[in-house]
């Protein structure tokens, strides 16, 4: 705490001290431009003289100037810089799934939930997908997890060129995907969630022998006042609809307590 306190006492007196610095150094040189054009019969022109002397002056004062204030203010500038960038790397990694490369489970909730906080602020439709690979559990039993990460990266990335340029996904659990739709409704999320869909099944992403790797989707809409498990939950069980319903289909689910889920 006390390191603390005195660091800016510190940087404050060396600022002082360099203004000081500044300042004597051109006091200094004033006098000796002064002096020099006294005994050397200077310019008897004032305008003429005073020109000279500021030229002479800025000439003189440039470097102590630059080596006393500037070169430490860019010095501290880039160290600056250098620890922003450090620290935006940081983040990108603490965020990111190092399989797929696209966000990991926390990044995508953060990305979700202030989602979830813009829609409530503005009013705006707000809809979410969640993709599950099928059948991936045999692939990692019969094939081993190397070609079970294969599959997850390839997946992941057919999923994240099907998106929109505000959209969001992430790897939500092992084979689980969480993709978020900003300013969507859910008849446009179910699209988009086709649109996934299809592009995996056509993808040339083996499974196994001539077996392709497919996924089910469940998609659902954000309702104002709910909260991240209640969407979440809502999403879960259009996924379970999409699985129940035989798999590589997209199932939507709707808020409202009275309409069932429905898959295509």
């Amino acid at each position: 705490m006390a390191k603390a306190l005195r660091q800016p006492n510190n940087e404050s007196l060396t600022a002082a001290k360099a203004v000081l610095a500044i300042v004597a150094i051109v006091f200094g040189v004033h006098l000796l431009l002064s002096a020099a054009f006294h005994s050397l019969g200077g310019p008897r022109d004032p305008i003429v003289a005073a020109l000279l002397s500021a030229v002479l002056l800025a000439l003189l004062i440039a470097p102590p100037v630059y080596w006393l204030v500037l070169r430490p203010l860019r010095t501290e500038y880039e160290r600056r810089r250098e620890a922003e960038r450090v620290g935006a790397s940081m983040t990108h990694l603490a965020l990111t799934d190092t399989l797929t490369r696209i966000l990991n489970r926390r990044g995508i909730t953060v990305s979700l939930l202030d989602a979830m906080a813009q829609a409530e602020r503005y009013n705006t439709p707000l809809s979410i997908a969640m993709a599950d690979i099928d059948h991936f559990k045999r692939v990692n039993d019969t094939q081993g997890h190397e070609a079970g990460d294969r599959i997850l990266a390839q997946v992941a990335s057919v999923l994240s060129e099907t998106l929109r340029m505000p959209d969001k996904i992430g790897r939500y659990g092992g084979e689980e995907f969480l993709a978020v739709f900003p300013h969507t409704t859910l008849a446009q999320a179910r699209k988009i969630a086709e649109r996934m869909r299809g592009a995996v099944q056509k993808a040339e992403v083996a499974a196994g022998g001539s077996a392709r790797v497919t996924i089910s989707i469940g998609v659902t809409q954000f309702q104002r006042g709910e909260d991240l498990e209640q969407l979440l939950s809502r999403v879960d069980k259009a996924l379970y609809q999409a699985k129940s319903g035989g798999r590589n289909l997209v199932a939507a689910q709707r808020a409202s307590r009275d309409s069932e889920a429905d898959a295509s």
